[in-house]
């Protein structure tokens, strides 16, 4: 006869922060109370031991379970590094950190302007702020995250703590992810917006009492120049003392990014003998790319490499070439806002108060479509990874094709049974 098997069924699990068998005694020091004591485990599986003191057996036992219960709102998780007891400006610098050595999924790392932009932000909102002592299980908070992201709005503006809450929401997801908190709040942060009055109230309802510094409401951006505007507003750049005439040249040149144009435009890229540059762009696959230069924005570059030098940037610093602590900072590359204010300056004084950064890269796919060039070579001029990005930049919307009538069968006689 076969003998029945026996089946050995496995020990249930215990729950994180549930107490398993307590033991009630005397109170070893001090006469009259009780102590009970007993074991749990954490979130990280690690056994734990806690005891509590009452003045009878059911005070004792219900202070014992009110510490385990208080111990897992604590959530003392987390990494030697990165615990719930990091201030936020350290957990920033780990963060940062993080990023200098994050992959791309090519296998790239982050363009230097990206880390430049978080160090940027790090140092401007994080470091100094109000919640730079918080721990980062204290400023896990809604209330508190929209409370510092409001004083940011109304004193940098909308797009400042959109980025602030960009870079706060990735410290605390780090923090998240090493179990230093239990999840992050960030997914329910409301963004607010500046209070009018404030300094941070860029908007303008007026464009002819624009300051050219509202944050481009008004911007018309399915406007290109045309030639008397771009004549005006070169002649403005040329005259201005913040050293962009070249820049805005360039950009109208070869319709490249702003970001490209001051931080990955160099010299050892430049072939004046042979007419091009190279364009280190990343923000596409195509952004990596070989412009050709007309021969007045060669003149141009030519001219500056002499008054210049042919060092780092080309349109890098070139007011101070020693910076404040000693560092050689000629041809280094120049803060992107402090430019983007110069140039709506211009645009200002050029009458042409419609128009931003961006509308120069319109310009030139504008008037290279209206010279007959295909989306192809428009495309590849703008560094686009995808030739829909450059037909809806024109505004062009897809004709109906020739399928209709190339997809035809020459006539022929059917047998009976239709085969």
């Amino acid at each position: 006869m076969p003998t029945q098997e026996t089946m050995t069924v496995p020990r249930p699990t215990t729950p994180p922060y549930e107490l398993g068998r307590i033991t009630l005694s005397p109170h070893p020091t001090s006469p009259g109370q009780f102590r009970a004591r007993g074991y749990y485990k954490d979130r990280r599986n690690v056994r734990r031991e806690a005891t509590a003191a009452g003045s009878s057996r059911a005070a004792a036992t219900r202070a014992l379970r009110a510490k385990v219960a208080a111990a897992e709102r604590d959530h003392a998780g987390g990494t030697a590094e990165l615990n719930n007891e990091t201030r936020v400006d350290a957990a920033a610098e780990i963060w940062l950190t993080r990023k200098r050595n994050q992959r791309k999924r090519g296998g790239g790392a982050l363009a230097p302007v990206t880390i430049a932009d978080y160090e940027g932000y790090v140092g401007r909102v994080i470091k100094g702020s109000a919640i730079a002592a918080l721990t980062v299980s204290q400023v896990n908070s809604i209330a508190v995250i929209e409370h510092w992201l409001t004083e940011i709005a109304n004193t940098r503006g909308n797009v400042a703590a959109l980025q602030s809450r960009k870079v706060l929401g990735g410290i605390l997801t780090l923090a998240e992810r090493v179990d230093a908190i239990p999840a992050s709040v960030m997914r329910r942060v409301e963004l607010p917006v500046a209070a009018p009055g404030t300094a941070g109230d860029r908007s303008c309802r007026d464009p002819e009492d624009c300051d050219g510094n509202c944050g481009g409401r008004h911007l018309d951006t399915r406007r290109a120049f045309t030639i008397e505007e771009m004549k005006r507003v070169q002649c403005a750049a040329d005259a201005s003392s913040a050293d962009i005439g070249d820049l805005v040249a360039f950009l109208f040149g070869t319709g490249a990014r702003i970001s490209e144009a001051l931080r990955h435009t160099a010299w050892a890229d430049v072939d004046l003998d042979a007419q091009r540059v190279r364009v280190r762009g990343t923000k596409t696959r195509q952004a990596d790319r070989v412009l050709a230069l007309s021969d007045a924005l060669t003149e141009r570059l030519r001219i500056r490499a002499g008054h210049f030098g042919t060092e780092g940037q080309v349109f890098g610093t070139t007011r101070f070439s020693i910076s404040r602590k000693g560092a050689n900072i000629l041809g280094k590359p120049r803060d992107r806002q402090n430019v983007l204010r110069a140039i709506r300056k211009v645009l200002t004084e050029a009458d042409a108060r419609w128009a931003g950064s961006h509308s120069f890269r319109r310009t030139v796919a504008t008037w290279m479509d209206q010279a007959g060039a295909p989306l192809a070579e428009i495309g590849a001029q703008l560094g686009h990874s995808d030739l829909n990005v450059t037909a809806h930049y024109l505004g062009r919307t897809t004709p109906p094709t020739r399928a209709a009538s190339i997809m035809v069968l020459p006539d022929f006689e059917t047998s009976e049974s239709g085969e």
